[in-house]
C-alpha cells in the first residue's frame, strides 16, 4: 500500500530532529509531495511530524481482466535453445585417426 505525504507546514522553528525527519521523508519545501510505500519505518516518521504533513492513502487501480490471448503469452515459457559444440580437428589428424594400418 502506498501513501502520499505532503508537507503543509514549515519546518522553520522546529526541532532539528523534526527537520531531519522531513528531509528523510523527501520533503524539502512547503507543499512538496512524495509517494512512498507505507512501511512501519515510514509510518513512524510520519507520526513524529504529523502536525507538519498531510497523508493521503493511494488506492491501487484494479487490474484489468486477463484476456485469453494475454494469458497464453504469459503462460508461454521460452526456453533457450541448447547448442552442442563439437571440437573439430584438422583434416590431417582425422584421416590419420580414422584409417587403420593395413600392414598387419
Amino acid at each position: 500500500m502506498n501513501i502520499k505525504i505532503t508537507q503543509v507546514k514549515s519546518g522553520i522553528d522546529r526541532s532539528e530532529r523534526q527537520k531531519k525527519t522531513l528531509v528523510a521523508l523527501g520533503l524539502r519545501k512547503l507543499n512538496a509531495s512524495r509517494e512512498v510505500e507505507a512501511t512501519p519505518q515510514i509510518l513512524g516518521m510520519v507520526k513524529k511530524v504529523s502536525h507538519l504533513v498531510k497523508v493521503d492513502t493511494l488506492v491501487e487501480a484494479p487490474k484489468a481482466p486477463v484476456t485469453k490471448k494475454v494469458a497464453q503469452k504469459e503462460a508461454k515459457i521460452e526456453t533457450p535453445e541448447v547448442v552442442e559444440l563439437a571440437i573439430v580437428a584438422p583434416a590431417e589428424e582425422i584421416s590419420a585417426v580414422e584409417t587403420p594400418s593395413e600392414e598387419a
